[in-house]
Protein backbone atom coordinates (compact mmCIF):
# COMPACT_ATOMS: atom_id res chain seq x y z
CA UNK A 1 0.00 0.00 0.00
CA UNK A 2 2.94 2.82 0.56
CA UNK A 3 4.59 1.20 -2.55
CA UNK A 4 1.20 2.14 -4.15
CA UNK A 5 0.65 5.62 -2.38
CA UNK A 6 4.50 6.79 -3.42
CA UNK A 7 3.66 6.08 -7.14
CA UNK A 8 0.41 7.47 -7.38
CA UNK A 9 2.13 11.11 -5.97
CA UNK A 10 5.25 10.45 -7.81
CA UNK A 11 5.36 13.59 -10.27
CA UNK A 12 6.89 11.26 -12.69
CA UNK A 13 4.64 8.37 -12.84
CA UNK A 14 1.92 7.28 -15.14
CA UNK A 15 -0.72 8.91 -12.44
CA UNK A 16 0.40 12.37 -13.12
CA UNK A 17 -2.42 13.56 -14.78
CA UNK A 18 -5.05 11.63 -12.68
CA UNK A 19 -3.60 13.17 -9.31
CA UNK A 20 -3.60 16.55 -11.26
CA UNK A 21 -7.43 15.95 -12.25
CA UNK A 22 -8.16 14.76 -8.93
CA UNK A 23 -6.44 18.20 -7.15
CA UNK A 24 -8.51 20.53 -9.75
CA UNK A 25 -12.19 18.89 -9.15
CA UNK A 26 -10.70 18.79 -5.50
CA UNK A 27 -10.88 22.66 -6.08
CA UNK A 28 -14.23 22.76 -7.39
CA UNK A 29 -15.46 20.86 -4.96
CA UNK A 30 -14.34 22.90 -2.51
CA UNK A 31 -15.98 26.13 -4.25
CA UNK A 32 -19.15 24.41 -5.01
CA UNK A 33 -20.14 23.16 -1.58
CA UNK A 34 -18.47 25.49 1.13
CA UNK A 35 -18.85 28.53 -0.11
CA UNK A 36 -22.67 27.69 -0.26
CA UNK A 37 -21.97 26.57 3.63
CA UNK A 38 -20.13 30.20 4.30
CA UNK A 39 -23.04 32.09 2.43
CA UNK A 40 -25.48 29.93 4.36
CA UNK A 41 -25.34 31.52 8.03
CA UNK A 42 -26.31 35.18 6.26
CA UNK A 43 -29.23 33.54 4.54
CA UNK A 44 -30.92 31.75 7.14
CA UNK A 45 -30.87 34.72 9.44
CA UNK A 46 -31.51 37.45 6.50
CA UNK A 47 -34.43 35.39 4.92
CA UNK A 48 -35.56 33.41 7.64
CA UNK A 49 -36.13 29.19 8.20
CA UNK A 50 -39.64 29.66 6.34
CA UNK A 51 -38.34 31.81 3.31
CA UNK A 52 -34.96 30.06 3.03
CA UNK A 53 -37.11 26.82 3.10
CA UNK A 54 -39.13 27.94 0.68
CA UNK A 55 -36.29 28.67 -1.84
CA UNK A 56 -34.69 25.21 -0.85
CA UNK A 57 -38.20 23.74 -1.62
CA UNK A 58 -38.97 25.50 -5.45
CA UNK A 59 -34.74 24.59 -6.41
CA UNK A 60 -35.72 20.77 -5.14
CA UNK A 61 -38.40 20.79 -7.87
CA UNK A 62 -36.78 22.11 -10.30
CA UNK A 63 -34.48 19.37 -9.82
CA UNK A 64 -36.77 17.16 -11.43
CA UNK A 65 -36.45 18.89 -15.03
CA UNK A 66 -32.70 19.19 -14.07
CA UNK A 67 -32.29 15.55 -14.24
CA UNK A 68 -34.70 15.32 -17.59
CA UNK A 69 -32.24 18.12 -19.23
CA UNK A 70 -29.65 16.43 -17.58
CA UNK A 71 -30.66 13.11 -19.42
CA UNK A 72 -27.58 11.38 -18.02
CA UNK A 73 -24.74 12.99 -20.38
CA UNK A 74 -22.74 13.64 -17.64
CA UNK A 75 -21.63 10.07 -17.79
CA UNK A 76 -22.81 8.92 -21.29
CA UNK A 77 -20.70 12.10 -23.12
CA UNK A 78 -17.90 11.43 -21.06
CA UNK A 79 -17.74 8.27 -21.99
CA UNK A 80 -17.65 9.14 -25.88
CA UNK A 81 -15.64 11.74 -25.55
CA UNK A 82 -12.37 10.10 -23.71
CA UNK A 83 -12.58 7.52 -26.43
CA UNK A 84 -12.55 9.67 -29.23
CA UNK A 85 -11.09 12.70 -27.61
CA UNK A 86 -8.03 11.97 -30.83
CA UNK A 87 -10.75 12.17 -33.54
CA UNK A 88 -11.77 15.89 -34.22
CA UNK A 89 -14.26 15.74 -36.21
CA UNK A 90 -15.55 12.77 -34.12
CA UNK A 91 -15.68 15.07 -30.92
CA UNK A 92 -17.53 17.96 -32.72
CA UNK A 93 -20.06 15.31 -33.60
CA UNK A 94 -20.49 14.16 -30.27
CA UNK A 95 -20.38 18.17 -28.23
CA UNK A 96 -23.06 19.49 -31.08
CA UNK A 97 -25.14 16.52 -30.35
CA UNK A 98 -25.26 16.57 -26.73
CA UNK A 99 -26.03 20.65 -26.96
CA UNK A 100 -28.68 20.07 -29.66
CA UNK A 101 -30.54 17.15 -27.33
CA UNK A 102 -30.00 18.89 -24.52
CA UNK A 103 -31.46 22.43 -26.00
CA UNK A 104 -34.81 20.46 -27.08
CA UNK A 105 -34.71 18.41 -23.76
CA UNK A 106 -34.85 22.13 -21.84
CA UNK A 107 -37.42 23.26 -24.07
CA UNK A 108 -39.58 20.59 -23.14
CA UNK A 109 -39.07 21.21 -19.84
CA UNK A 110 -39.99 24.46 -19.67
CA UNK A 111 -43.32 23.30 -21.50
CA UNK A 112 -44.12 20.91 -18.59
CA UNK A 113 -43.30 23.92 -15.94
CA UNK A 114 -45.99 25.72 -17.79
CA UNK A 115 -48.53 23.04 -17.33
CA UNK A 116 -47.55 21.72 -13.84
CA UNK A 117 -46.82 24.88 -12.03
CA UNK A 118 -50.44 25.40 -10.75
CA UNK A 119 -50.69 21.94 -8.84
CA UNK A 120 -46.99 21.75 -7.17
CA UNK A 121 -47.22 22.49 -3.84
CA UNK A 122 -46.40 26.11 -2.55
CA UNK A 123 -45.54 27.21 -6.57
CA UNK A 124 -49.18 28.66 -7.21
CA UNK A 125 -48.25 31.66 -5.03
CA UNK A 126 -44.81 31.61 -5.96
CA UNK A 127 -44.78 31.45 -9.90
CA UNK A 128 -41.88 33.76 -10.72
CA UNK A 129 -39.46 31.97 -8.03
CA UNK A 130 -39.83 29.16 -9.59
CA UNK A 131 -39.92 29.97 -13.25
CA UNK A 132 -36.48 31.94 -11.99
CA UNK A 133 -35.16 28.65 -10.58
CA UNK A 134 -35.14 27.17 -14.24
CA UNK A 135 -31.72 28.25 -14.40
CA UNK A 136 -30.46 25.11 -12.83
CA UNK A 137 -31.55 23.88 -16.50
CA UNK A 138 -30.61 26.29 -18.29
CA UNK A 139 -26.69 25.87 -16.54
CA UNK A 140 -26.87 22.23 -17.46
CA UNK A 141 -27.48 22.91 -21.11
CA UNK A 142 -24.79 25.66 -21.65
CA UNK A 143 -22.20 23.93 -19.36
CA UNK A 144 -20.33 21.20 -20.66
CA UNK A 145 -18.72 19.88 -17.97
CA UNK A 146 -18.47 16.09 -19.57
CA UNK A 147 -16.05 17.23 -22.16
CA UNK A 148 -13.55 18.97 -19.75
CA UNK A 149 -13.91 15.43 -18.23
CA UNK A 150 -13.72 13.44 -21.04
CA UNK A 151 -10.44 15.03 -22.30
CA UNK A 152 -9.30 15.21 -19.07
CA UNK A 153 -8.75 19.11 -18.80
CA UNK A 154 -9.96 19.88 -15.33
CA UNK A 155 -7.99 22.84 -14.99
CA UNK A 156 -10.59 25.30 -16.97
CA UNK A 157 -13.48 24.29 -15.09
CA UNK A 158 -11.87 24.70 -11.77
CA UNK A 159 -11.38 28.87 -12.88
CA UNK A 160 -14.87 28.99 -13.99
CA UNK A 161 -16.11 27.68 -11.46
CA UNK A 162 -14.19 29.99 -9.15
CA UNK A 163 -15.05 32.87 -11.42
CA UNK A 164 -18.80 32.35 -11.35
CA UNK A 165 -18.65 31.39 -7.70
CA UNK A 166 -17.03 34.33 -6.58
CA UNK A 167 -19.68 36.45 -8.37
CA UNK A 168 -22.52 34.87 -6.63
CA UNK A 169 -20.75 34.83 -3.14
CA UNK A 170 -20.30 38.92 -3.63
CA UNK A 171 -23.87 39.47 -5.19
CA UNK A 172 -25.50 37.80 -2.24
CA UNK A 173 -24.24 40.18 0.36
CA UNK A 174 -24.99 43.09 -2.45
CA UNK A 175 -28.83 42.30 -2.83
CA UNK A 176 -29.85 40.09 -0.36
CA UNK A 177 -30.90 42.23 2.32
CA UNK A 178 -34.06 41.57 3.98
CA UNK A 179 -37.13 38.23 3.71
CA UNK A 180 -38.64 40.26 0.64
CA UNK A 181 -36.00 39.56 -1.10
CA UNK A 182 -35.60 35.57 -1.75
CA UNK A 183 -36.66 35.89 -5.22
CA UNK A 184 -33.58 37.43 -5.99
CA UNK A 185 -31.53 34.37 -4.65
CA UNK A 186 -32.25 32.01 -7.59
CA UNK A 187 -31.65 35.38 -10.18
CA UNK A 188 -28.04 35.83 -8.60
CA UNK A 189 -27.61 31.91 -8.77
CA UNK A 190 -28.12 32.13 -12.57
CA UNK A 191 -26.47 34.98 -13.65
CA UNK A 192 -23.38 33.80 -11.82
CA UNK A 193 -23.87 30.04 -13.53
CA UNK A 194 -24.36 31.22 -16.68
CA UNK A 195 -21.90 33.36 -16.30
CA UNK A 196 -19.35 29.93 -15.96
CA UNK A 197 -21.48 28.45 -19.06
CA UNK A 198 -21.05 30.75 -21.42
CA UNK A 199 -17.02 31.47 -20.65
CA UNK A 200 -16.88 27.39 -20.82
CA UNK A 201 -18.80 27.29 -24.10
CA UNK A 202 -16.34 29.54 -25.19
CA UNK A 203 -13.49 27.77 -24.18
CA UNK A 204 -14.64 24.42 -25.93
CA UNK A 205 -15.42 26.39 -29.57
CA UNK A 206 -12.58 28.82 -29.34
CA UNK A 207 -9.75 27.42 -27.44
CA UNK A 208 -10.19 23.88 -28.52
CA UNK A 209 -11.95 24.90 -31.68
CA UNK A 210 -14.54 22.19 -31.51
CA UNK A 211 -17.22 23.07 -34.19
CA UNK A 212 -20.74 23.36 -33.55
CA UNK A 213 -22.76 21.16 -36.46
CA UNK A 214 -26.51 20.41 -36.89
CA UNK A 215 -26.88 16.60 -36.96
CA UNK A 216 -28.74 14.17 -38.67
CA UNK A 217 -31.63 12.51 -37.27
CA UNK A 218 -30.19 9.02 -37.06
CA UNK A 219 -27.18 10.56 -35.02
CA UNK A 220 -29.26 12.16 -32.39
CA UNK A 221 -30.93 8.86 -31.88
CA UNK A 222 -27.75 7.10 -31.47
CA UNK A 223 -26.53 9.23 -28.17
CA UNK A 224 -29.96 10.16 -27.16
CA UNK A 225 -30.64 5.87 -26.95
CA UNK A 226 -27.00 5.64 -25.83
CA UNK A 227 -27.66 7.71 -22.73
CA UNK A 228 -31.10 5.95 -21.67
CA UNK A 229 -29.94 3.48 -19.48
CA UNK A 230 -27.63 6.35 -17.70
CA UNK A 231 -30.90 8.70 -17.58
CA UNK A 232 -32.92 5.83 -15.90
CA UNK A 233 -30.59 5.16 -13.09
CA UNK A 234 -30.06 9.26 -13.01
CA UNK A 235 -34.22 9.46 -12.27
CA UNK A 236 -33.95 6.54 -9.95
CA UNK A 237 -31.25 7.45 -7.89
CA UNK A 238 -31.41 10.99 -7.70
CA UNK A 239 -35.70 11.32 -7.52
CA UNK A 240 -36.12 10.33 -4.20
CA UNK A 241 -33.17 12.67 -3.30
CA UNK A 242 -35.16 15.32 -4.23
CA UNK A 243 -38.23 13.81 -3.57
CA UNK A 244 -37.68 13.73 0.25
CA UNK A 245 -37.47 17.62 0.47
CA UNK A 246 -40.59 17.91 -1.48
CA UNK A 247 -42.32 15.25 0.75
CA UNK A 248 -40.72 17.23 3.81
CA UNK A 249 -42.23 20.43 2.34
CA UNK A 250 -45.55 19.08 1.03
CA UNK A 251 -46.32 17.03 4.37
CA UNK A 252 -44.32 18.86 7.09
CA UNK A 253 -43.36 22.45 6.90
CA UNK A 254 -41.09 24.93 5.00
CA UNK A 255 -39.30 25.29 8.40
CA UNK A 256 -38.61 21.20 8.47
CA UNK A 257 -37.10 21.95 4.65
CA UNK A 258 -34.68 24.27 6.44
CA UNK A 259 -33.42 21.30 8.36
CA UNK A 260 -33.16 18.99 6.21
CA UNK A 261 -31.56 21.24 3.89
CA UNK A 262 -28.40 21.84 6.58
CA UNK A 263 -27.81 17.99 7.03
CA UNK A 264 -28.07 17.30 3.40
CA UNK A 265 -25.15 20.27 3.08
CA UNK A 266 -23.17 18.92 5.71
CA UNK A 267 -23.22 15.11 4.67
CA UNK A 268 -22.60 17.12 0.56
CA UNK A 269 -19.35 18.07 2.25
CA UNK A 270 -18.34 14.37 3.45
CA UNK A 271 -18.80 13.39 0.23
CA UNK A 272 -16.66 15.56 -1.44
CA UNK A 273 -13.50 13.49 -1.37
CA UNK A 274 -15.47 10.29 -3.22
CA UNK A 275 -17.32 12.28 -5.73
CA UNK A 276 -13.80 13.90 -6.45
CA UNK A 277 -12.53 10.54 -6.72
CA UNK A 278 -14.87 9.20 -8.94
CA UNK A 279 -15.27 11.81 -11.37
CA UNK A 280 -11.53 11.61 -11.41
CA UNK A 281 -10.91 7.82 -12.11
CA UNK A 282 -14.22 7.31 -14.83
CA UNK A 283 -11.89 8.47 -17.76
CA UNK A 284 -9.20 6.22 -16.41
CA UNK A 285 -10.92 3.26 -15.84
CA UNK A 286 -13.39 3.85 -19.01
CA UNK A 287 -9.65 3.37 -20.74
CA UNK A 288 -8.00 0.83 -18.92
CA UNK A 289 -10.07 -1.14 -16.93
CA UNK A 290 -8.00 -1.48 -14.05
CA UNK A 291 -9.42 -3.69 -11.53
CA UNK A 292 -6.91 -3.95 -9.28
CA UNK A 293 -6.06 -0.59 -9.18
CA UNK A 294 -9.70 0.09 -8.25
CA UNK A 295 -9.81 -2.52 -5.71
CA UNK A 296 -6.55 -0.49 -4.09
CA UNK A 297 -8.26 2.73 -4.43
CA UNK A 298 -11.29 1.27 -2.60
CA UNK A 299 -9.51 0.36 0.62
CA UNK A 300 -7.79 3.95 1.06
CA UNK A 301 -11.42 5.56 0.80
CA UNK A 302 -13.00 3.18 3.20
CA UNK A 303 -10.38 4.34 5.93
CA UNK A 304 -10.69 7.71 4.88
CA UNK A 305 -14.79 7.81 5.13
CA UNK A 306 -14.42 5.89 8.50
CA UNK A 307 -12.36 8.65 9.77
CA UNK A 308 -14.62 11.24 8.65
CA UNK A 309 -17.79 9.51 10.52
CA UNK A 310 -16.15 9.40 13.48
CA UNK A 311 -14.83 12.92 13.22
CA UNK A 312 -18.59 14.12 12.39
CA UNK A 313 -20.39 12.27 15.34
CA UNK A 314 -18.34 14.08 17.87
CA UNK A 315 -18.63 17.56 16.18
CA UNK A 316 -21.93 17.53 14.32
CA UNK A 317 -23.67 19.90 17.26
CA UNK A 318 -21.02 22.63 17.06
CA UNK A 319 -21.04 22.22 12.61
CA UNK A 320 -24.95 23.32 13.16
CA UNK A 321 -24.30 25.78 16.24
CA UNK A 322 -21.63 27.64 13.56
CA UNK A 323 -23.85 27.25 10.48
CA UNK A 324 -27.31 28.11 11.54
CA UNK A 325 -26.98 28.55 15.17
CA UNK A 326 -29.46 26.87 17.82
CA UNK A 327 -32.68 27.44 16.03
CA UNK A 328 -31.24 24.75 13.67
CA UNK A 329 -30.52 22.56 16.42
CA UNK A 330 -33.49 20.07 15.44
CA UNK A 331 -31.44 18.64 12.40
CA UNK A 332 -28.70 17.63 15.09
CA UNK A 333 -30.17 13.73 14.45
CA UNK A 334 -30.77 14.29 10.96
CA UNK A 335 -27.35 15.08 10.10
CA UNK A 336 -25.91 11.93 12.26
CA UNK A 337 -28.74 9.60 10.29
CA UNK A 338 -27.72 11.30 6.97
CA UNK A 339 -24.14 11.30 7.09
CA UNK A 340 -24.09 7.13 7.50
CA UNK A 341 -24.84 7.30 3.84
CA UNK A 342 -21.53 8.73 2.85
CA UNK A 343 -19.25 5.13 2.72
CA UNK A 344 -22.35 3.68 1.76
CA UNK A 345 -22.70 5.82 -1.18
CA UNK A 346 -18.89 5.51 -1.75
CA UNK A 347 -19.26 2.17 -2.24
CA UNK A 348 -21.86 2.43 -4.85
CA UNK A 349 -19.90 4.72 -6.56
CA UNK A 350 -16.91 2.05 -7.01
CA UNK A 351 -19.35 -0.57 -8.09
CA UNK A 352 -21.04 0.61 -9.94
CA UNK A 353 -20.01 3.65 -12.16
CA UNK A 354 -16.04 2.66 -12.17
CA UNK A 355 -16.55 -1.17 -12.88
CA UNK A 356 -20.21 -1.85 -14.26
CA UNK A 357 -20.93 0.97 -16.43
CA UNK A 358 -17.10 1.20 -17.47
CA UNK A 359 -17.29 -2.57 -18.51
CA UNK A 360 -20.12 -1.70 -20.25
CA UNK A 361 -22.92 -3.00 -18.14
CA UNK A 362 -24.65 0.08 -18.23
CA UNK A 363 -27.99 -1.92 -18.68
CA UNK A 364 -27.50 -3.96 -15.32
CA UNK A 365 -26.61 -0.65 -13.65
CA UNK A 366 -29.91 0.77 -14.63
CA UNK A 367 -32.01 -1.91 -13.65
CA UNK A 368 -30.52 -2.20 -9.72
CA UNK A 369 -31.15 1.69 -9.63
CA UNK A 370 -34.65 1.30 -11.20
CA UNK A 371 -35.02 -1.24 -8.39
CA UNK A 372 -33.79 1.19 -5.81
CA UNK A 373 -36.48 3.95 -6.90
CA UNK A 374 -38.86 1.19 -6.29
CA UNK A 375 -37.97 -0.15 -3.20
CA UNK A 376 -37.72 3.60 -1.96
CA UNK A 377 -41.15 4.12 -3.30
CA UNK A 378 -42.39 1.33 -1.26
CA UNK A 379 -41.00 2.38 2.29
CA UNK A 380 -42.21 5.44 1.80
CA UNK A 381 -45.44 4.32 1.32
CA UNK A 382 -45.62 1.83 4.34
CA UNK A 383 -44.62 5.27 6.30
CA UNK A 384 -47.16 6.85 4.98
CA UNK A 385 -49.99 4.04 5.25
CA UNK A 386 -48.80 3.09 9.15
CA UNK A 387 -46.91 5.85 10.75
CA UNK A 388 -46.67 9.44 10.04
CA UNK A 389 -44.36 11.51 8.32
CA UNK A 390 -41.31 13.05 9.79
CA UNK A 391 -37.73 14.13 9.19
CA UNK A 392 -36.41 11.05 11.11
CA UNK A 393 -38.35 7.76 9.16
CA UNK A 394 -37.80 9.82 6.23
CA UNK A 395 -34.18 9.96 6.34
CA UNK A 396 -34.36 6.21 7.58
CA UNK A 397 -35.72 5.30 4.24
CA UNK A 398 -32.95 7.06 2.23
CA UNK A 399 -29.83 5.25 4.09
CA UNK A 400 -31.91 1.86 3.44
CA UNK A 401 -32.27 2.63 -0.24
CA UNK A 402 -28.59 3.29 -0.42
CA UNK A 403 -27.60 0.20 1.43
CA UNK A 404 -29.86 -1.95 -0.88
CA UNK A 405 -28.07 -0.43 -4.01
CA UNK A 406 -24.65 -1.17 -2.31
CA UNK A 407 -25.13 -4.27 -2.01
CA UNK A 408 -27.07 -5.25 -5.21
CA UNK A 409 -24.06 -3.36 -6.95
CA UNK A 410 -21.13 -5.52 -5.29
CA UNK A 411 -23.00 -9.12 -6.07
CA UNK A 412 -23.28 -8.18 -9.63
CA UNK A 413 -19.48 -7.44 -9.73
CA UNK A 414 -19.20 -10.73 -8.15
CA UNK A 415 -21.87 -12.52 -10.05
CA UNK A 416 -19.78 -11.17 -13.37
CA UNK A 417 -16.50 -11.63 -11.80
CA UNK A 418 -15.87 -8.17 -12.15
CA UNK A 419 -14.86 -8.06 -8.04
Amino acid sequence: MKRFLFNLFNSESRYRILVQNFSYLSSIQIINVLLPLVVYPYLIKTLGTTFYGLVIFSQAVINYFVIFVGFGFNISATKQISIYRDQPSKLDEIVSSVLIIKSLLFIFALFLLLLLINVIPHAKDYKLLFFLSMWACIYDVVFPVWYFQGVEKMKFITLITLVSRFVFFVLVFLFIISPIDYILFPLINGFASLLGGGIALWIIFFYYKRRFIFQPFRVLKFYFMDSIPIFISNISSSLYVSTNKVIVGSFLTLGDVAYYDIAEKITTVLKIPQSILGQTLFPKMNKDRDISFIKKIFKLTLIFHAILLLFLFVSSKYVILLLGGEQMLPAFWVVNLMSLMVPITAMSNVFGIQILIAFDYSKKFSKIILNSGLAYFILVSLIFCFSSFNLYNITVVSLLTEIFVAFSMYFSCRKLNLW
